[in-house]
């Protein structure tokens, strides 16, 4: 469904108007997510730009084309056109997204203690795809 992300720019083929929906609305929470990436520590900003452009890519050129020319993304952005042209990512994006999710799943059971729960799963499940992602991808090696 839809086409591949392309560095600069985003080519979307037509889709039933619901699914373009869904695509958009993942792309908006996601830049919500990268926004507070950016100007929290600890919370990542390139994975979830990542998501963003990817699900612009399938939705809309012109959401795509702003979160592109967001001036507080452009450190992450060198990071996404990295992943996207080679497939790798940083040493430092890899450790900062696998420490948060896992961070995430200490404070739930910090918070909540250790019954367990629907969301508990959730996020466990989420920790673990994220480490076994960032395993998989290859590391840049910055020159």
């Amino acid at each position: 469904m839809g086409a591949d992300y392309i560095i600069g720019t985003a080519t979307v083929s037509p889709m039933p108007l619901f699914t373009r929906a869904i695509y958009v609305v993942i792309g908006l929470t996601s830049v919500g997510f990268a926004g507070l990436g950016a100007v929290l520590p600890g919370l990542p900003t390139t994975v979830f730009l990542l998501i963003a452009l990817w699900a612009f890519a399938r939705s809309s050129d012109r959401l795509h084309a702003w979160v592109r020319r967001v001036p507080i993304f452009r450190e992450a952005l060198v990071h996404a056109d990295r992943y996207h042209a080679e497939r790798t990512i940083s040493r430092g994006v890899k450790l900062i997204a696998v420490s948060c999710a896992w961070g995430s799943v200490a404070l739930f059971f910090l918070s909540r203690g250790l019954q367990p729960s629907l969301t508990a799963l959730v996020l466990v499940v989420l920790a673990m795809a994220c480490t076994i992602f960032m395993t998989l991808t290859r590391t840049a090696t910055d020159a």
